[in-house]
């Protein structure tokens, strides 16, 4: 009888499919970077919790706001004289539309003397206040036609003198001007002639208000 020899050893064990292999390889490289992710996740949560002063904090200061420095007065914010004057005495400069101005001649005609002229100035208010009716707040003018003869303006000084009038209520200044019958030009220029008979109109301004003209005659 013809006997078959069956190889001895162990058997070797059957190799998994493919598909087990896949599997393995995913889940050895998995698994460390799984960790590597909840180290970084972790170490994220601890710099959140770090203390205030640990934080990166900016270089930048915020820069002092200065003080404001004190404004230099301005000229014009500077009291005239007559405004002063007001303020010590505890009235107020008188207002132009509350002051009437007048300049009438004393005569008609003036033949052998100096024309004069009186002058009054009255405050129309109800109320006190103070004028400047000094030389350099007011202008007198005498014309001949077109010809401006003579006018106060023409040798006024470099600092005029004030004269400060304190009205009462509907209360006036009187005065007397005389004009010595002399020529007068721009820069109180010397040596002009004389003016001569004819007929001539005096106007006074004072503190901005005009007084209406009067007119007389030199013989």
């Amino acid at each position: 009888m013809t006997t078959t020899s069956v190889r001895g050893g162990p058997r070797r064990p059957a190799r998994p499919p493919r598909r087990v292999y896949v599997i393995r390889r995913l889940v050895v490289l998995g698994v460390p970077l799984a960790l590597l992710a909840l180290l970084v996740v972790w170490l994220a949560g601890r710099g959140g919790d770090a203390p205030a002063d640990a934080r990166p904090s900016s270089t930048t200061s915020a820069r002092p706001t200065p003080s404001p420095s004190p404004t230099a007065p301005r000229a014009d914010d500077e009291l005239t004289a007559v405004e002063e004057a007001a303020l010590a005495a505890g009235v107020s400069v008188c207002a132009g539309d509350l002051v009437r101005v007048t300049i009438k001649a004393t005569a008609e005609t003036f033949a052998d003397k100096n024309p004069s002229f009186s002058i009054k100035v009255t405050n129309t208010g109800e109320e006190a206040c103070l004028l400047d009716a000094g030389d350099g707040n007011r202008r007198l003018v005498i014309r001949s036609g077109g010809d401006t003869v003579f006018s106060t303006s023409h040798c006024r000084p470099a600092e005029p003198e004030g004269k400060p009038l304190l009205l009462g209520p509907g209360m006036a200044s009187k005065e007397t001007y005389t004009w010595r019958r002399v020529r007068s030009a721009q820069g109180c220029e010397q040596g002009l002639s004389a003016p001569g008979a004819g007929t001539y109109t005096a106007t006074l301004e004072v503190a901005g208000v005009e007084a209406s003209p009067t007119t007389f005659t030199l013989g």
